[in-house]
Formats: C-alpha cells, sequence, structure tokens
C-alpha cells in the first residue's frame, strides 16, 4: 500500500481550479488546471475559474493569449443580434468614389 501523501490526490487530469503557466513569457502565457501540478500548492495563486485567472494573472496582456484559450472568447468588437447596430459608420474597404456609409 502506498503511504498517505500531504496533499489530496485528484485524478482525472484535470483538477477543480486554475493556475498562471509560468512556464511561457508572460505574453504568450494563459492559464492551466492540468495536472500534475508544476508546483507546490500555496506556492502559487488558484482561481475558481479560467476567466478570474486570465483576469488576475494576465490582466493587461496586450496579445490576449490567455484570454483567446476560454471555452467562449470574447470578441474584439460587440456581437449584435441581427447583424444590424444602431449607428453608422464609414466603409474604408471600398474606394473613396465608391465607397459609402455602412450599419452592419
Amino acid at each position: 500500500a502506498s503511504p498517505p501523501t500531504t496533499s489530496p490526490t485528484i485524478s482525472g487530469g484535470v483538477i477543480d481550479f486554475w493556475y498562471p503557466d509560468y512556464s511561457a513569457a508572460w505574453s504568450d502565457a494563459g492559464c492551466k488546471n492540468e495536472l500534475p501540478l508544476p508546483f507546490t500548492r500555496g506556492d502559487r495563486p488558484e482561481y475558481a475559474t479560467h476567466l478570474e485567472c486570465c483576469k488576475n494573472a494576465y490582466g493587461g496582456q496586450t496579445s490576449g493569449k490567455c484570454l483567446s484559450e476560454l471555452a467562449s472568447p470574447p470578441t474584439t468588437s460587440p456581437t449584435i443580434s441581427g447583424g444590424v447596430i444602431d449607428f453608422w459608420y464609414p466603409d474604408y474597404s471600398a474606394a473613396w468614389s465608391d465607397a459609402g456609409c455602412k450599419n452592419e
């Protein structure tokens, strides 16, 4: 039989908290919830959700790497149901002589 350990053993390869991945450069890093842990519990912050981990450990990360790994990552612009927004903006994708305004 195996002797008892000082911390609980979790099976399945996934744990119920998220931690910052310090093995990558800050701009390329994200959060993980995988076993085996690359640290001793208490040596690194632990967060209840993936989003909480990204916001606290990688807030201000201009690459957006951490947030891009979320199950439903945020978009760079808000989405509106129906595909039409309530304001107009210039259409810079066409030549000036052909361009107009859009609200889609």
